[in-house]
């Protein structure tokens, strides 16, 4: 059981628990752990010092409590080294969250913590800069520029109803995005590592966490229509299924992906925005290890003995 703690919290992450928060501290406590809060007055100092706390071996694991991005910048922190990252889910979305499974109760939270397994996922890269979950371009990066974090904070998910009307209303803009060597043009591109997109919606089921395997979903349609349908598509599910998959779609393994070379895109990582194209997202990036659940890391297991597709 895991006795040291490092804590790393964004204040202003989403709508914000501070209940669930001090929660899963005392079970923490009342396991008879320590747990030692991270001064950080922003996520590059908060990756600094996680990653001094990783090269001195103070804690034997490091909590990020907030949202994707505060695991983002703590995951930066850690990575390459064998100190482990746990969550406490604070933030809108929480992919990470509903990725590996993650029950919503503080007690459950804090045992996941305290003796969760681990796993080994390795992150991609966003013009030399990890990230574990996705990176996005086009049309949920003009969502992401388009968002008021005050709203957001107070309104959770809700907030982003304004910015994907003004973005679906603003129409396709598209942009031009290589993938390995093939040329598109698109209007929406998201590579990503994990299964799970913006919370609970199943992106797609050719990746998850840990099986290290970057997928590009790519939306080629010229029309707000055919931005409406994949939206519509990936809230249904059926993104995710090659059979109900809308026409203009591509869904296909990715290794070195380029986007806007020659027109400026926004762009978001791990629901963070990230400023304008050009990027590029590239996989084999540094190892990260992450206190998982018990069900996940079976399921990463059976699919890697049994050679099972990750789409079964």
């Amino acid at each position: 059981m895991r006795q040291r703690f490092a804590l790393v919290v964004n204040e202003r992450a989403g709508s914000i628990r501070p209940r669930l928060l001090k929660q899963v501290l005392a079970s923490l406590r009342k396991a008879g752990a320590s747990v030692t809060p991270v001064e950080a007055r922003n996520s590059e100092e908060a990756t600094r010092l996680v990653h001094e706390i990783a090269r001195t071996g103070s804690a034997d694991a490091v909590i990020a409590a907030g949202g994707d991005g505060t695991i983002r910048a703590v995951a930066a922190g850690v990575s390459g080294t064998s100190l482990p990252v746990g969550i406490i889910p604070l933030g809108t979305g929480n992919v990470m969250k509903h990725e590996i499974g993650l029950a919503s109760g503080a007690g459950d939270i804090a045992h996941t913590l305290l003796e969760g397994p681990i796993i080994s996922a390795r992150a991609g890269l966003v013009n030399g800069a990890p990230f574990l979950l996705m990176a996005g371009a086009g049309f949920d990066g003009r969502i992401v520029a388009g968002l008021d974090h005050k709203t957001k904070r107070l309104l959770g998910r809700a907030a982003y109803a304004g910015p994907v009307a003004r973005a679906l209303a603003a129409g396709a803009e598209p942009f031009d995005v290589d993938v390995d060597g093939t040329h598109y043009e698109a209007n929406w591109v998201i590579v990503t590592n994990a299964a799970h997109y913006g919370g609970s919606f199943v992106l797609t089921r050719q990746t998850q966490l840990g099986a290290n395997r970057l997928i590009a979903i790519i939306v080629t349609g010229k029309t707000r229509r055919a931005l409406l349908a994949a939206s519509l598509a990936l809230a249904t599910g059926r993104l995710a299924n090659p059979a109900a998959c809308p026409k203009g779609v591509i869904v296909r393994p990715a290794r070195h992906v380029k986007i806007g070379a020659r027109v400026p895109v926004h762009v978001e990582v791990d629901g963070d925005e990230a400023g304008v194209a050009p990027v590029e997202i590239t996989s084999g990036g540094p190892e990260v290890h992450l206190i998982a659940t018990p069900a996940y890391v079976a399921d990463l297991t059976n699919r890697h003995t049994n050679h099972l597709p990750l789409g079964v």
